[in-house]
C-alpha cells in the first residue's frame, strides 16, 4: 500500500516581490518550505498536470471567495502579477507537522492571472499559458507601458 501525500504551494509575484505564499496541506499552520513561509489557505489548481505535449488550455485555481482573497485577485489581474503553482509528493509515514526536506516536485506553472470568476462561495483565477502549442503567438498578456515601459521621444 502507497503512503503518499500531495502538497501544492502558491506564490503571487511581480518580479523580486512576492505578495502572497499559500499552501494547501498542512491545514491551521503556517510552515516554512525552501526558506520561506507559507500560510494555509484551502485552494485546488487544475490543469497543470497532464499531457507531454501541451494542450495550450488555462490552468485554473480555485478558492474560497473571501473578502481578503477577491481583493487579492483583484489587485493581482489589474497589475499584472504572475502567479507560481508548485505540487511536491511525499511520504506520509514520517511527521506530518512541516514540509519532509525529501519532497519531490512533480508538476509546477506560472502563469500570468488573466481572467476571475465564480460565485459568492467561490473564487476560479484562470491562468494564462505561456505560449501556444501551435504557431508562435504571443502570450495572454496585456501589454502595457507598465510592461514595456514609456515609448522613446524625441
Amino acid at each position: 500500500m502507497a503512503n503518499r501525500g500531495q502538497s501544492q504551494y502558491l506564490r503571487l509575484f511581480e518580479g523580486a516581490t512576492t505578495y502572497k505564499r499559500w499552501q494547501n496541506y498542512y491545514v491551521n499552520q503556517t510552515v516554512t518550505w525552501e526558506t520561506a513561509s507559507w500560510e494555509y489557505f484551502p485552494f485546488t489548481a487544475d490543469g497543470f498536470v497532464g499531457g507531454s505535449s501541451g494542450s495550450g488550455s488555462d490552468a485554473s485555481i480555485v478558492i474560497p471567495a473571501t473578502t481578503d482573497a477577491v481583493e487579492l485577485f483583484e489587485q493581482a489581474l489589474s497589475d499584472n502579477w504572475l502567479c507560481q503553482v508548485e505540487m511536491y509528493e511525499f511520504s506520509t509515514k514520517s511527521t506530518q507537522v512541516q514540509p519532509q526536506a525529501s519532497q519531490l516536485l512533480i508538476g509546477s506553472i506560472i502563469g500570468e492571472i488573466v481572467n476571475i470568476g465564480g460565485s459568492f462561495t467561490v473564487l476560479t483565477i484562470t491562468l494564462g499559458s505561456s505560449l501556444a502549442p501551435v504557431g508562435a503567438q504571443t502570450p495572454p498578456r496585456k501589454y502595457t507601458n507598465y510592461l514595456v515601459g514609456a515609448p522613446i521621444r524625441l
